[in-house]
C-alpha cells in the first residue's frame, strides 16, 4: 500500500457515510430540500453541508438526538473530496460506461459463472468494474462503472477488462445497467 491516500469518490466513500434518517431529515425537515444521495444535489450543497457537518449551521448535521456528529475523519474526508471537484464539475465521482462489444457470461468451472466485458477507457488510470447492486436466488444486478484518472489524464484510450466470478446456484439472470440503459443476459 502507498503513502498516498486515495481520492474520495462519492458512489464509494461520500454517499454511504449519508445514513437514510439524515436523507429522510434533509428532504423533509429542510427547506430547500437536500437530496444527500444525489451527486449534483451534494455538490450544489457542499458548502451548507460541511457548515452542517461541522456544527456550523443552523442545524448540525446530524443531530445530538440521532447518533450525533460525524466523527472528524468522516468530516476531513468530505473536505478532501469536496477539494476534488470545481463550480463547473462535481467531486471525484463514477460514471456509467459500456462495453466495447457484448456482455459475456463464461462457465470456468462446473458450479462457477465469470460476467466479463471490454470497456475502453478515455485515459491510463481508470479504473473499470461491476458493482453489485442486488442479488436474489434467481438473479444477480450490476452496474457497469468507471471510475476515472484522478487528477484527469490526457486522452490516451486504454482498454480495461472488467469481471465478476459468481457462483450459479440457482443464478438464470444477471442484469447489468451502463451508460446505454439495462441490459438481461441469460446465465448457462
Amino acid at each position: 500500500m502507498t503513502g498516498e491516500a486515495r481520492i474520495p469518490v462519492f458512489e464509494l466513500h461520500i454517499r454511504p457515510m449519508f445514513r437514510l434518517l439524515g436523507q429522510q431529515h434533509m428532504t423533509t425537515l429542510v427547506q430547500p430540500a437536500i437530496n444527500l444521495w444525489d451527486l449534483d444535489a451534494v455538490w450544489a450543497n457542499r458548502t451548507e453541508i460541511l457548515e452542517r457537518l461541522k456544527g456550523q449551521g443552523l442545524m448540525n448535521m446530524p443531530g445530538e438526538k440521532v447518533g450525533g456528529p460525524w466523527p472528524p475523519e468522516w468530516v476531513a474526508l468530505f473536505e478532501r473530496w469536496v477539494a476534488t471537484g470545481s463550480n463547473a464539475a462535481p467531486g471525484h465521482h463514477l460514471e456509467l460506461v459500456k462495453p466495447d462489444g457484448p456482455y459475456d457470461v463464461q462457465q470456468p468451472t462446473g458450479t462457477q459463472r465469470r460476467l466479463i466485458a471490454i470497456v475502453t477507457a478515455p485515459t491510463k488510470g481508470c479504473r473499470v468494474w461491476f458493482e453489485l447492486d442486488a442479488v436474489s436466488s434467481e438473479q444477480r444486478d450490476y452496474t457497469l462503472s468507471l471510475e476515472p484518472a484522478f487528477p484527469a489524464q490526457p486522452a490516451n484510450p486504454t482498454v480495461i477488462r472488467a469481471s465478476d466470478l459468481f457462483p450459479k446456484g440457482t443464478v438464470t439472470k444477471v442484469v447489468i445497467r451502463d451508460a446505454d440503459g439495462t441490459h438481461e443476459l441469460d446465465v448457462p
